[in-house]
Formats: structure tokens, sequence, C-alpha cells
């Protein structure tokens, strides 16, 4: 397998070249593929909504809700991102609750309403 290490900025795609079996002939020369990559499995790791991931001139960071139902921005780490999960390197433990709705309102303190996850 070859891998092109150009990243097309028009796709946000990568060329891959490789040879595997083909039986059912369901795959053509130059076809275009969405193909999943795995190349670790991260254990116990923090992942919460995409959407709570903001960033600043700090770098990364969410609102976390504590206990007295105030929010306090907490930089962070980000690892992968999949779809809508995000994956958390530094910055969060298991349980911490983030904000992932009204964030663009939000300061240290403010007061919040704690809704249900959908």
């Amino acid at each position: 397998m070859t891998i092109d290490n150009e990243v097309d900025v028009n796709t946000g795609t990568v060329r891959f070249k490789a040879v595997f079996p083909n039986r059912d002939n369901s795959l053509f020369p130059n076809q275009f593929v969405n193909a999943r990559l795995l190349i670790d499995t991260k254990r116990n790791t923090v992942l919460i909504p995409a959407g709570a991931v903001q960033r600043g001139p700090q770098g990364a960071f969410v609102f976390i809700v504590k206990p007295n139902d105030t929010v306090e921005m907490r930089n962070v780490v980000v690892g992968p991102i999949e779809k809508d999960t995000a994956s958390i390197d530094q910055g969060l433990t298991a349980g911490d609750l983030v904000v992932t709705e009204g964030i663009d309102k939000l300061q240290h303190g403010t007061r919040v309403t704690v809704g249900q996850h959908q």
C-alpha cells in the first residue's frame, strides 16, 4: 500500500493505492470510495459531543457545568473527532458535564439550566 502525503484542499481527501481482493467485482479502477483505516484503539478516553468544543486565542476549550449550576471555561486538548463525537486527551474527566447549546451567550460563572441529553 502507498499513501500520497498531500491532502487535496478542495475535497479534504488523501489518495491511497492498495491491492486487495475484489472477487465480486464491486469496485473498478480509479473509483472514488470512502474508506476508514483503523490505526489504533484508544481506551479510557473521554468522549463528548463535538459541538461542545470551542476554539479561542488560547486554543480549544469547553464550558463545563459545576455542581452549583454555573459554568466554567476549561481548556482541553482535543484528540480525533469522528462525526459528532470528539475525544478529549486532556482537560476533562469522565462524568464532567459539558455545555452543547447556547454557548455563545456564556461566560465564566453564568448560571445554566441542565436539560435532557438527546
